[in-house]
């Protein structure tokens, strides 16, 4: 039986995904909540869970990006958003993205998933788990969301990283009026 328990435990210590203890999780502030981010520049939205909050300096004056934070800053997410001046396609977008990702910085890609107007990458980069969703709006802007951070967060940040992926949107906006 004891030696049950033991291989049990060095078992936990090994495989990865399996907690060996209780990681020392960011706290969102007391009675914070979600809020949503706009850029209606851009055409982009996603709601933004109360453990991370908006760096209002890295909101440069033409709007195209913005940065958050959990409170102890180990957790980031960035959006920034370009016009996709070189018309490439959703899939050409992914290759380039992949490319940087793998070949410039060395990372690696364990999740990939394209559709009409969005596709999902993540993996390891620099010891710390990434997770990128772009997406293409109808009106022509390249739209991207990444987030980072160590791999010892992931049991505390998947509800939020799921927050702000399935929320990150393109907005509709009304056609201007004639």
């Amino acid at each position: 039986m004891r030696r049950v328990l033991l291989v049990a435990l060095i078992v936990s210590l090994l495989v990865p995904g399996t907690p060996a203890a209780a990681p020392d999780c960011p706290q969102a502030p007391p009675g914070a909540t979600p809020t949503s981010y706009r850029n209606p520049r851009f055409g982009f939205g996603f709601t933004v869970p109360p453990v991370f909050a908006l760096d209002p300096a890295s909101v440069p004056a033409h709007g195209d990006s913005a940065r958050f934070f959990t409170p102890d800053r180990r957790a980031t997410a960035v959006v920034n958003a370009a016009p996709n001046a070189r018309r490439l396609s959703l899939r050409e977008i992914m290759a380039e993205a992949e490319g940087d990702v793998v070949h410039n910085a060395g990372g690696n890609i364990t999740y990939r998933r394209i559709r009409d107007d969005w596709f999902v990458i993540s993996g390891y980069m620099v010891g710390r788990i990434y997770y990128r969703r772009t997406l293409l709006t109808p009106a022509g802007i390249v739209a991207t969301l990444w987030m980072e951070f160590p791999p010892e967060l992931r049991p505390c940040l998947e509800a939020a990283v799921t927050t702000m992926s399935l929320s990150f949107r393109a907005l509709s906006i009304p056609a201007p009026s004639r």
